[in-house]
């Protein structure tokens, strides 16, 4: 009787709504989204083939309506963000780099575009900025080989922006994802796959979990390394000036360690203490000790989390980082893919909820009262809005 009672327990918890979805159509393949401070709109950057833009949604009552679409050019819009203390948007533009627009003229879709290049076919995605608005950090992925640019976000007397690209920081091969903790102290990037002579020289090397052969990045058969997760001291790039040399690049990195097959992008958790890893390749999310990269970074992997579902992307901690979301891509495989809730509280995490999904969810982002979350669907062609349950 104890038995069955613990069996239904279990079985509720799992079954448990914390989020409730809601869909909405996108005019293309949609990558990232991003809540105005109001919260009265909703900006997704889609790739509508051949050319791409941000989709504009403003919110009618609890749900969203479609007003407006800002051109980007025929690169494709990935990453974006509002540049905090400005009405400036960031958005990664492919292989043209960084492009710059206002807020209030892409809400009507009449902004002018500028951009700041960063490199040849570099690929620009996902970007982060510093909370004072001083730096903006932007993930290449196949600039050379894979690095992370470092933006001053420099302003003169009218308060306009120049933003200037100090130096870049070598994260190879291929850096798909970039975060900050939350004081803005600490910088993240993941890069998928580490030569091995690099990854045998890597902390963790000794782990399985983190260090293995064998990674399957959709081509069945070829075998790849392991991927590496990277520190940046923030202080001390802040320090750069444009041209900064190999040794001071060097000098900034705070840790780095192995990260599984194909690490793709990373979360921390609001007291800074804990950094979690999207690795798609083995369908995990690995979690690690922020400290323990910096000062004993063999043993700084803290655990791993069964992603619930195939080839994890997107992930982000809620609920004062209490629950995570992950979002598991399936994008090798093909078909649906779903999005797992879990517990994170307890030394065990538990899966909470697992939600359907169309073709390749991909990144989730959140309001800014973090009480909804934004996940899109790739290949769906949808936004999914997930708000918690009360």
């Amino acid at each position: 009787m104890r038995v069955a009672a613990f069996v239904l327990i279990m079985s509720m918890q799992i079954s448990a709504q914390v989020l409730d979805p809601k869909t909405y159509s996108t005019t293309g393949k949609p990558t990232e989204a991003m809540a105005t401070p109001d919260g009265q709109y909703v900006l997704v950057t889609v790739d509508t083939g051949g050319s791409s833009g941000i989709d504009v949604f403003h919110l009618e009552g609890d749900k969203l309506k479609r007003t407006a679409f800002q051109a980007l050019g025929n690169d494709g819009a990935q990453g974006i963000l509002l540049l905090p203390g400005t009405r400036t948007l960031a958005v990664g533009l492919s292989n043209q780099g960084v492009a710059f627009l206002p807020l209030d003229e892409a809400l009507t879709g009449k902004a002018k575009v500028n951009v700041l290049p960063q490199g040849d076919r570099s690929g620009t995605g996902y970007l982060a900025a510093t909370p004072d608005g001083q730096f903006l950090f932007a993930a290449n992925e196949y600039g050379d080989g894979g690095n992370t640019s470092v933006i001053a976000l420099h302003k003169d007397a009218q308060g306009q922006l120049h933003p200037e690209t100090i130096g870049h920081i070598p994260t190879t091969r291929t850096t798909p994802g970039v975060t900050l903790s939350p004081d803005g102290t600490r910088l993240f990037a993941v890069g998928e796959v580490e030569p091995p002579n690099v990854g045998d020289r890597l902390p963790g090397s000794d782990n399985k979990v983190l260090r293995h052969d064998g990674c399957v990045q959709g081509q069945p058969g070829r075998g790849m390394p392991t991927g590496a997760l990277f520190e940046m001291d923030v202080t001390k790039m802040s320090m750069w000036k444009p041209g900064v040399d190999a040794p001071e690049i060097r000098a900034a990195r705070a840790g780095w360690t192995n990260a599984g097959c194909s690490p793709v992008r990373e979360a921390v958790n609001a007291d800074g203490s804990l950094v979690y890893v999207t690795a798609r390749g083995d369908n995990k999310v690995l979690v690690f000790d922020i400290k323990k990269l910096e000062t004993d970074p063999n043993h700084a992997f803290v655990r791993s989390i069964d992603s619930g579902g195939d080839a994890p992307v997107g992930l982000k901690l809620f609920d004062d980082g209490k629950k995570l979301l992950v979002a598991n891509s399936n994008r090798f495989r093909g078909g649906p893919g779903n999005a797992s809730v879990f517990d994170v509280s307890a030394e065990k995490p538990v899966l909470l909820q697992t939600i359907k999904t169309g073709e390749f969810p991909r990144n989730i982002t959140a309001s800014p009262d973090g009480a909804t979350l934004y996940l899109t669907i790739f290949n769906g062609n949808e936004l999914m809005v997930l708000r918690r349950k009360k």
